[in-house]
């Protein structure tokens, strides 16, 4: 998907590596002009399997991202966005189908006799390829927080009053229009990915297998022992869970293992009163930005020179015209310049892992969310207290001036990101040891089925025990009908007796 997520893969294979195990990663590729720059961690093997999908290229996926992502986008733009939301399916489908049909991959798969495997929350397809190679158990895995459609599937409880939908820009307080917007966005993310997903690929291995009884993927999703996600009970928004979801939030971000900065980034860190660090991490490159943003940037950039500037930017447009105090790199040790005494801001996408990275080092947030979970992360950090957003419809100088000044000269966003960097640094129990304990626990034991509620085998009106209510509503109008029926014959009954006794004396 993107470097960054490929990079929390190998740190949870570096984490059981480590724990004395023995670790296989597995890179799938479908774009042909894709090569990710994740290193192996020492002591893990890796599998490398090409599956090309013919007319797709990372970069024509790329620049049609690149038209949506930076711009504010509305009703009139859904069209297009579900176009490319369709590509993007149809590139997992064939991919799927691809993998299949390589038997030599296949056969080393289940000859390999793994006890447990990871599979990566995006597509249905791995959980076919575990229960194709019959893997004994394995593991739900995500580089961010927990999906929609895996709570759903997996008996996860949803309250869509203050549990928003992932790609929802809202944090936990949500008046009747968030609430609402909230309902039916739960129920079109998980028919979405259905759609998108699940049906299709489950319809591909029974095609490929030539088995009609290939249970659904989702089914097999519902029997999932462990849910292991890349977030944080301390600033994720608090919500009901299960036992069987871990939160690893925080994996190999590190707190004391900054370099010093050398060349360049040592000599910026040296010059004015303070670094702002800038990126929009390894998806969306900052060089595709319209014009106006780019100028309005620049020109906000040069109106604090006190602050050096130091950007992730790979295009060479801007080298002509740059401040004294912008620097782009085509690469920054993010980590270490985030975790330097002189870093005082860090403007930002909104990426979740970009938000732990501010959070581990103590540093406030301007956000400037641009697609996918970015606007939601934005308003945690925002309810946090250690953010300012900037919506992509209101860019200009003025907007990123006065955001900047207000994390710099504000000092409770420090404070509050700061408290929040001192909890997850003493946490009772580490990423990293919740990772192996869990995973070996899962090893020896296999299926869960302890873990597993019984609300996922409810139907809709079972689960919000509508059943329930409509019954009790149904004795409690009975109740009320009869004593009013009662009430009303006693009534004409006395009146009735009045009227007879009132002839009776005339």
């Amino acid at each position: 998907m993107a470097n960054s997520q490929t990079q929390f893969c190998a740190r949870v294979a570096e984490v059981l590596a480590n724990g004395g195990h023995d670790v296989t990663m597995l890179f799938v590729t479908h774009l042909s002009d894709f090569k990710t720059d994740v290193k192996i961690p020492k002591g893990v093997k890796s599998y490398h399997l090409d599956a090309f999908i013919e007319g797709i290229t990372k970069e024509s996926i790329e620049k049609e991202q690149s038209a949506m992502i930076f711009k504010d986008t509305g009703l009139k733009d859904m069209p297009a966005m579900m176009a490319m939301f369709g590509r993007f399916g149809k590139m997992l489908q064939e991919g799927c189908r691809a993998v299949i049909r390589n038997k030599e991959f296949m056969k080393w798969l289940e000859n390999e006799k793994f006890d447990v495997a990871y599979a990566y929350i995006y597509s249905t397809c791995p959980i076919g390829l575990i229960h194709t190679a019959k893997i004994p158990s394995w593991v739900w895995l995500n580089s961010g927080p927990l999906m929609d459609y895996v709570a759903e599937t997996t008996g996860v409880p949803i309250i869509p009053s203050y549990v928003p939908p992932v790609m929802m820009e809202s944090h936990d307080v949500m008046g009747f229009v968030f609430r609402t917007k909230s309902f039916i966005g739960h129920f079109l993310m998980t028919l979405f990915h259905r759609k998108m997903s699940s049906d299709a690929e489950t319809q591909i291995f029974r095609e490929e297998l030539n088995d009609p009884s290939f249970p659904h993927t989702m089914d097999i999703g519902a029997k999932c022992p462990l849910i292991i996600v890349n977030s944080n009970e301390l600033y994720d928004l608090p919500r009901p869970t299960l036992a069987k979801v871990v939160n690893i939030g925080g994996l190999g971000v590190g707190f004391d293992s900054a370099k010093p900065l050398t060349g360049e980034f040592k000599t910026i860190s040296e010059t004015g009163k303070g670094m702002i660090v800038f990126s929009f991490g390894s998806v969306a490159a900052a060089h595709e930005m319209p014009l106006e943003w780019k100028n309005a940037i620049l020109d906000a950039f040069s109106s604090l020179p006190d602050y050096q500037f130091v950007m992730r930017y790979l295009g060479t447009d801007l080298n002509d015209r740059l401040p004294k105090n912008v620097h782009l790199s085509k690469w920054l040790p993010q980590k270490d310049l985030l975790l330097h005494n002189k870093t005082k801001a860090f403007i930002s996408h909104g990426g979740y892992n970009s938000m732990q990275e501010a959070i581990s080092a103590g540093v406030p947030l301007v956000t400037i969310a641009l697609f996918g979970d970015q606007p939601k992360n934005a308003q945690i950090a925002k309810k946090h207290g250690f953010a300012v957003n900037i919506q992509k419809g209101t860019i200009s100088k003025e907007t990123i001036v006065e955001a900047l000044k207000e994390v710099l000269e504000n000092d409770s966003y420090k404070q509050k990101v700061s408290r929040l960097s001192a909890m997850v640094r003493v946490q009772p129990m580490k990423p990293a040891e919740r990772l192996l304990k869990w995973s070996e626990f899962l090893a020896e034991f296999k299926t869960l089925d302890n873990l597993e509620p019984a609300g996922q085998k409810l139907n809709f009106f079972q689960y919000h025990s509508l059943d329930v209510i409509g019954f009790l509503f149904t004795v409690i109008f009975l109740v009320f009908y009869i004593f009013y029926r009662i009430l009303r014959a006693l009534v004409r009954c006395c009146c009735c007796r009045k009227s007879h006794e009132k002839k009776k004396t005339e």
